[in-house]
């Protein structure tokens, strides 16, 4: 979001921002329609909207004529006038994949690859980018998921040695010159599946995803607000020092074990930031482990404070749909009116 005072830029956007939002809610519309929409006057509206064609953004359809007389114009949105391309490595039997998935405006898939890789690395990154835009050169923007943490333009923490310390976002972005985004992939997935499952705007989510071959993650959602933390640090839950070791297979082989662990993680982040839902991912999960769960938190917490509990059965489609949804927010930020320099 930019935040900047009323001037004639500003009205401009706003007014396209407008049309375009209708536009893009489907269907198609005459500039009459349009205007009535928006609150614009039909001359606004017109302007605007001749603008958006002229950029391709928007398209005129088949002209309508429902009571016999003379066929008004419609218009619609062109959701393929600009592609985001999102992508971010895929851990399976120790082979290393990059799921590369592009989308229209509509969050629509155009095109999905995995490459296999040997490693993940800044020159193989850009190999597979460069392949991707040189086959759709309409990406406008970039959305890289990678587990971890960034700090100050560098990343701090990550599953991928090769990476720590480097600024790959302002790296690619250069090269590039397109916006470009990099997310948590456990803060991508809270996003995905509240965007998805929960509906709320003003939601309030912990996602805790264990991957198995490393300590679980968290992504936290606060009235609809991702948390990060000072230092892009929140959500490590590995580090909460529980005395359970993560990485142990023989915690995974009990689910007497598992559930206890599980339910003192739920507790100590419920207890500290409450949030009203908890998503929870994992392979050794069932249903029937989460009303378990369920039952130890209800030992450990006051019951008005007791959250919802789901499972989520598809971490990389949650993963996938939070990166798209981040990625197009990059391509058509929005705008804030304030007032003087607040």
């Amino acid at each position: 979001m930019v935040s900047i005072s009323g001037n004639s830029f500003v009205i401009r956007e706003i007014n396209t921002n407008l049309v375009r939002n209708v536009l893009k809610s489907g269907g198609q519309y005459t500039k009459q329609q349009i205007a009535a929409s928006t609150g614009l006057t039909s001359v606004t509206a017109a302007t605007v909207l001749n603008q958006l064609i002229a950029s391709n953004e928007a398209i005129e359809v088949e002209l309508s004529s429902p009571r016999g007389g003379r066929p008004a114009h419609q218009f619609k949105y062109n959701p393929d006038h600009a592609h985001a391309l999102v992508l971010f490595p895929v851990e399976a039997k120790s082979n290393v994949r990059i799921r590369c998935t592009v989308v229209n405006l509509f969050g629509e898939t155009v095109s999905r690859n995995d490459f296999k890789v040997p490693y993940l690395e800044i020159p193989i990154l850009e190999e597979i980018i460069d392949e991707i835009i040189m086959s759709y050169p309409k990406i406008s923007a970039i959305g890289l998921g990678l587990p971890g943490a960034e700090h100050e333009g560098k990343i701090i923490v990550s599953d991928y040695k090769s990476l720590i310390g480097l600024p790959l976002v302002e790296h690619l972005r250069i090269r590039y010159q397109r916006p470009v985004i990099m997310e948590n992939d456990v803060n991508s997935a809270v996003i995905g599946y509240s965007e998805k499952e929960l509906g709320n705007d003003k939601a309030s989510v912990a996602y805790i995803y264990f991957p198995g071959t490393y300590p679980p993650g968290s992504g936290l959602l606060l009235n609809g607000r991702l948390l990060k933390g000072d230092s892009n640090f929140a959500g490590e839950v590995s580090f909460i020092p529980l005395g359970i070791d993560w990485t142990d297979k023989e915690l995974y082989s009990s689910q007497e074990k598992t559930s206890d662990a599980v339910a003192k993680l739920i507790a100590t982040v419920a207890s500290i930031l409450n949030p009203r839902d908890f998503v929870l991912n994992g392979d050794f999960l069932t249903k029937g482990q989460l009303e378990r769960i369920h039952e130890k938190c209800m030992a450990l917490l006051p019951e008005k404070v007791n959250p919802r509990l789901h499972l989520s059965d598809d971490f990389n489609r949650d993963y996938l749909n939070g990166m798209i949804h981040l990625t197009l927010n990059a391509i058509e930020p929005g705008v804030v009116l304030s007032r003087g320099g607040f």
